[in-house]
């Protein structure tokens, strides 16, 4: 027996071939047999059920219903059942300068508000990074592009861009239902400030011989979001290395704050845990360390921390805790091989894809940074020669056959704790540490007598940065598997 229920709200009815409005009640049906679905919405405060015939429509626009007998919430109850296609939304995610397109960006809309982002390392599983509970959600693939089906429809449509702790929240004026929804290109990118969205807490060591920090730079970081060492006012944190003899005196690369040291920043445990990324740059003579050093960075990385250390910060893993976990087989200096081509790393060492490997190459293809399918590398170092057969390292870019120290590896990295056990989700690991012998300096003019920021040049990124681009953004990311593509958070 059929009970009619109260509506707070009018119920209308619109049927596939009439636009105009009709009082009903809170339960609607389309009929299968002739191919014409039930259409309908609840308005807010409403509540109902309904089920649509096949090639129905049905949407509930605000409040709480059902949808083929499932509860729904919020902007769930926009989600259309539509007779052909989908709801979708489709564009590309640029980097902050809005010049290169960015791989592996989760892109959402949430149900609810978003929440904010944890500061420093934290072993969080996969999910964890995406609040809101994400309802319709799509990755980035190597061009930068994405589409998100079943997305709900509906004007101020809440969109969340995110890669890491690098998050930008939009709106879309308008979704139109059952159909595909692109977005204006450049109109999508990552933020460029914390002001405007969210970036990581990065601290950079600054080197006489690369300018990492100015890779921020060039992506379109805001320069004022550097500030000196353990400063609150922006996100980029600057702490001086070993560096030449300027002008100003004997640490001239620096904010234009009184600096404080790099040995202040990876000294001790307690110094490096406020950050999420530390970029180290290399320093133009080996990095002098100590077991406690070393220690330290081993412990952060573990928790959760992310390493991107640069030629002679191999001191880190050729002594200490790393030198007896297999990453690589080290000889020390640096030589300058001059401009060699590097090979993009395609296979796993034991064999099989290696996914992000083919994403970095189809990436770099994209962007125009590679040469007959080569990286062309200025400056090469010649440093970690040997991967082993059983390592938790994965190598990604090599030494082309032709060129000198040919097979070395110009980049590699391994996720941490290189012992880990599996976890629920799949991952295994926390933190993720990279060894790269590119260097950003080499392929640029930027001026390391000058303070940070004045001393980057504002030009575009060279063939090597764009692969030290792609790498970094990879190094932000949720931490996966090698063996494995990168996945979506689940729906919730």
């Amino acid at each position: 027996m059929r009970r009619h229920q109260l509506l707070s709200a009018l119920l209308l009815v619109v049927s596939c071939s009439s636009s105009a409005p009709k009082p009903g009640n809170g339960n609607i049906a389309g009929s299968a047999a002739s191919g014409v679905g039930g259409v309908g919405g609840l308005t807010a405060g409403s509540s109902g059920s309904f089920a649509g015939g096949a090639g129905s429509t049905v949407m509930m626009t605000a409040g709480t219903g059902t949808v083929g007998g499932g509860m729904c919430t919020g902007l769930q109850c926009q989600v259309q059942r539509c007779v052909a296609g989908t709801t979708s939304i489709s564009g590309k995610i640029y980097d902050p300068a809005g010049k290169n397109p960015i791989y592996n960006v989760v892109v959402y809309v949430p149900n609810e508000a978003v929440q904010p982002l944890k500061t420093g390392p934290s072993c969080d599983m996969c999910n964890d990074l995406y609040s809101g509970k994400p309802i319709a959600v799509a990755l980035t693939d190597a061009s930068g592009a994405f589409r998100i089906n079943d997305a709900p429809s509906g004007t101020n449509i809440p969109l969340v861009i995110q890669v890491g702790r690098w998050r930008m929240q939009t709106k879309l004026a308008n979704v139109t239902k059952c159909q595909d929804n692109p977005q204006p290109d450049k109109s999508l990118r990552l933020p460029k400030s914390h002001i405007e969205g969210d970036i990581p807490n990065i601290a950079i060591s600054t080197g006489s011989a690369d300018t990492l920090e100015c890779l921020l730079a060039r992506i379109g970081v805001d320069k004022a979001e550097y500030t000196p060492g353990t400063g609150a006012a922006g996100r980029i944190h600057i702490f001086q290395g070993a560096g030449p003899i300027g002008p100003n005196g004997p640490a001239p690369n620096t904010s234009p704050a009184a600096p404080m040291s790099a040995a202040a920043l990876w000294n001790n445990l307690a110094s490096l845990m406020p950050y999420d990324i530390v970029l180290l740059s290399c320093e133009g003579a080996e990095t002098t360390v100590t077991l406690a050093t070393e220690q330290a960075m081993h412990d952060y990385a573990a928790a959760g921390g992310r390493v991107f250390a640069s030629h002679y910060h191999y001191a880190f893993f050729t002594t200490g805790p790393y030198s007896v976990e297999n990453l690589a087989t080290w000889t020390s200096g640096g030589s300058d091989l001059g401009t060699v081509f590097g090979d993009i790393v395609t296979q796993l060492p034991g064999g099989g894809a290696f996914p992000k490997g083919v994403a970095m190459k189809q990436w770099l293809t994209n962007v125009n940074a590679l040469t007959n399918g080569r990286l062309p590398i200025m400056q090469a170092r010649q440093n970690a020669v040997v991967m082993p057969a059983n390592k938790p390292s994965q190598p990604w870019i090599v030494i082309a056959p032709g060129s000198m120290a040919s097979g070395s590896t110009q980049y590699f990295s391994f996720n941490t704790p290189t012992n880990a056990l599996p976890r629920p989700d799949g991952t295994q690991y926390c933190g993720r540490v990279v060894f790269s012998d590119l260097h950003v300096g080499a392929a640029s003019s930027d001026m390391p007598v000058m303070p940070v920021p004045a001393e980057c040049a504002d030009a575009d990124l060279s063939p090597q940065e764009k692969a030290l681009e792609f790498m970094l953004f990879d190094l932000s990311s949720c931490v996966s598997p090698d063996d494995r593509p990168p996945a979506p958070p689940l729906l919730q």
